[in-house]
């Protein structure tokens, strides 16, 4: 039976901006954006920049940075944030009162003095829930995300919340976020990324 194609027609609630989710349209199979949701942390006409929140990589920050004399125990996950960068880290916390961090939303932050992270860590302090590492990030030139949703490669969700960052249900969280969504997008969420195959 053949597929409705109204169904498929993605029609955004919002426009892209910093703090909105963007959530791959569900047939891609690409492998940093097939079923990626991605936070948004810039957007304007000269381009735009987020993160893939959902894909963790199988290493953690103590990894790539000696850290066993400040946390012996605590092992921090790093998630693959998109393809470009991804020898360098990145951070997106809810402390408010880190140094050098920039506002995403009014309870998201980027970036921030690592050095103070550090001492943060020395002092026992848990930011489990509060951080989130990433290698690499997404990026995208002038002009082509807002080419992408028109192409319907993307779907504009929500402004995100600090709770996006506590989320440890990674492996659902498209399909979370599509259902949220309401209407068409809820049985998405449960469509095979072949739909050939089922």
């Amino acid at each position: 039976m053949p597929l409705d194609a109204s169904f498929l027609t993605i029609d955004s609630h919002f426009q892209p901006a910093a703090g909105r989710l963007l959530l791959a349209e569900p047939f891609s199979d690409e492998p940093y954006f097939g079923r990626s949701v991605v936070l948004l942390t810039q957007h304007s006409p000269e381009g735009s920049m987020g993160f893939v929140l959902n894909k963790p990589v199988n290493l953690m920050l103590d990894d790539i940075i000696e850290l066993n004399e400040i946390i012996p125990v605590k092992k921090i996950p790093l998630f693959c944030g998109g393809p470009v960068g991804i020898q360098s880290l990145f951070y997106i916390h809810t402390i408010a009162g880190m140094p050098k961090s920039l506002p995403i939303t009014d309870s998201l932050y980027v970036g921030g003095d690592f050095e103070w992270i550090l001492d943060t860590l020395k002092t026992g302090t848990d930011l489990t829930g509060k951080m989130r590492f990433f290698l690499g990030y997404s990026g995208w030139t002038e002009g082509q995300l807002d080419m992408e949703i028109k192409h319907q490669a993307w779907v504009v969700a929500q402004l995100a919340d600090a709770s996006i960052i506590s989320d440890t249900n990674v492996h659902s969280m498209w399909a979370n976020a599509m259902k949220e969504m309401g209407g068409k997008y809820s049985r998405w969420a449960d469509f095979p990324i072949n739909p050939s195959l089922n």
